[in-house]
C-alpha cells in the first residue's frame, strides 16, 4: 500500500512542476520548493474578509476580546496537556494518547469526514485572523493556498509593517483569532453530534488485514449486516458470534454490496479459533453525518490546541507568549525566555512523537 501512495504522491508533485513551468505560474503568485512547499497567492478574494470584517462590528470587537481570554487561558491549558502525556510517554507508555500528524493516506485513512475536516479547520482559521485583522485596521497583502509535502493548507497574510505600530494587544488578538475560530467550529459541531441519534445498525469493516480472508474478497469499507443465518446490528454481536467459528468454516455475509461468502483461517493468536482478518467498527444510522461531524469536531479541537503550543515564531502560541513576555520584561529577558518556552515546548513534543515508536 505504502508504494502506491508514495506513487501518488510523486505523479502529484510531477504534475504541478510541470503546470507551474509549462504556464509560468511563478509569475502569477506560484511559489514552489519541489516535493516540500507549494503556495498560491492572491489578493483576488480580500474583498470578502474586508466585507466580513465590516458588519456586525460589536460582534467581532467582542469576539476577538473573548479570543484573547481563551488563548491566555488556552497556552498553558495545552503545554499542560502535552507535558503530562510526555511524561505518560517516559512512564506508562500504555496510558499515553497517541500524538499522531495528520498525513491523509499515510498516518491517516482518507474519508469525506477528514478532508471536509481539514477544509473547515482552514477557512474558519485563516479568515477568523484576516477579519480580526481587518477590524484592528491592518491591511492583508494576500491570502491562498499551500501544500507542504501532502499536507493541505491555507493562509492570510497581513501587512507586518503594519501589524509592528500597532499596540501589543491588537496582535495578540489577531494572533489569538485563529485558535478562536477552531474551539468555536469545534464547540458547534459537538453539539449537532449530540443532537443526533446513534442507533446501531451493523458493523463496518474500516480496514482489512493483507492476504487474510476478508482482504481477499475485498471486504473492506463494507458493512455487514448479517452473518450466516444471525443478526448483526452491534459489535458485541460480531464478536460473538464470530467466536462460534473455527478455522475452516465457511460464512456468508449479507452485507451493503451484496452476499460475500469467505472461508475462514486459523487465528495467529487463538489455535482453532476462526479467523477474518478485520478491523471492525460500529456502524451507525446516519453514519456519514456522524462521522464528518466527529471529524471536524475533534480536528478543530485538536489544531486549537495545538497551535496556541508555546513555539516562538511559528505556532500563534509562541507568538501570543512572545508579545506577553516582552510587555512585562526587556527585550532580552524576553527574548531568552521566549528561546526557552520554544525550546522546552519543542522537547515536549519530541516525546509526545516519540510515544508512536515506544508503544
Amino acid at each position: 500500500m505504502i508504494e502506491y501512495i508514495l506513487l501518488g504522491i510523486a505523479i502529484l508533485w510531477l504534475t504541478l512542476i510541470l503546470l507551474v513551468k509549462k504556464f509560468n505560474l511563478e509569475e502569477h503568485g506560484v511559489t514552489m520548493v519541489p516535493l516540500f512547499f507549494f503556495m498560491v497567492r492572491t489578493r483576488r478574494f480580500l474583498h470578502i474578509v474586508d466585507g466580513l470584517a465590516q458588519k456586525a462590528k460589536s460582534f467581532w470587537t467582542g469576539y476577538s476580546l473573548a479570543g484573547v481570554a481563551v488563548s491566555v487561558v488556552g497556552i498553558p491549558v495545552s503545554m499542560g496537556f502535552f507535558a503530562w502525556n510526555a511524561y505518560k510517554v517516559l512512564s506508562a507508555p500504555q496510558q499515553a494518547t497517541a500524538v499522531i500528524p495528520v498525513i491523509p493516506g499515510v498516518t491517516i485513512k482518507v474519508t469525506w469526514g477528514l478532508i471536509i475536516g481539514i477544509i473547515i479547520i482552514f477557512f474558519a482559521h485563516e479568515f477568523s485572523h484576516g477579519i480580526v485583522a481587518r477590524r484592528e485596521n491592518i491591511s492583508l497583502k494576500s491570502m491562498g493556498l499551500l501544500l507542504l509535502i501532502i499536507i493541505p493548507g491555507a493562509f492570510v497574510e497581513p501587512d507586518e509593517e503594519e501589524m509592528k505600530q500597532k499596540p501589543a494587544l491588537s496582535r495578540v488578538k489577531v494572533y489569538s483569532a485563529g485558535s478562536m475560530a477552531n474551539f468555536v467550529v469545534a464547540a458547534f459541531f459537538l453539539v449537532l453530534l449530540m443532537s443526533i441519534p446513534r442507533v446501531p445498525d451493523g458493523v463496518q469493516i474500516y480496514e482489512t488485514i493483507p492476504d487474510t480472508p476478508a482482504d481477499q474478497i475485498g471486504l473492506e469499507g463494507a458493512i455487514i449486516y448479517q452473518m450466516n443465518d444471525s443478526q448483526i446490528d452491534t459489535y458485541e454481536q460480531f464478536s460473538e458470534e464470530l467466536e462460534k467459528y473455527h478455522s475452516g468454516d465457511e460464512l456468508a455475509l449479507a452485507t451493503n454490496r451484496g452476499t460475500l461468502t469467505l472461508t475462514l483461517t486459523d487465528h495467529p493468536d487463538e489455535e482453532g479459533q476462526g479467523y477474518m482478518g478485520v478491523y471492525p467498527i460500529q456502524h451507525f444510522k446516519y453514519f456519514m453525518i456522524l462521522d464528518i461531524f466527529s471529524w471536524i469536531s475533534m480536528l478543530n479541537l485538536s489544531v486549537a490546541l495545538f497551535n496556541l503550543f508555546p513555539i516562538s515564531n511559528i505556532l500563534d502560541g509562541g507568538k501570543i507568549t512572545d508579545e506577553i513576555l516582552r510587555h512585562f520584561f526587556s527585550d532580552t529577558t524576553s527574548r531568552r525566555l521566549s528561546t526557552a518556552f520554544g525550546v522546552l515546548a519543542l522537547g515536549i513534543l519530541a516525546i509526545n512523537l516519540l510515544g508512536n515508536v515506544i508503544v
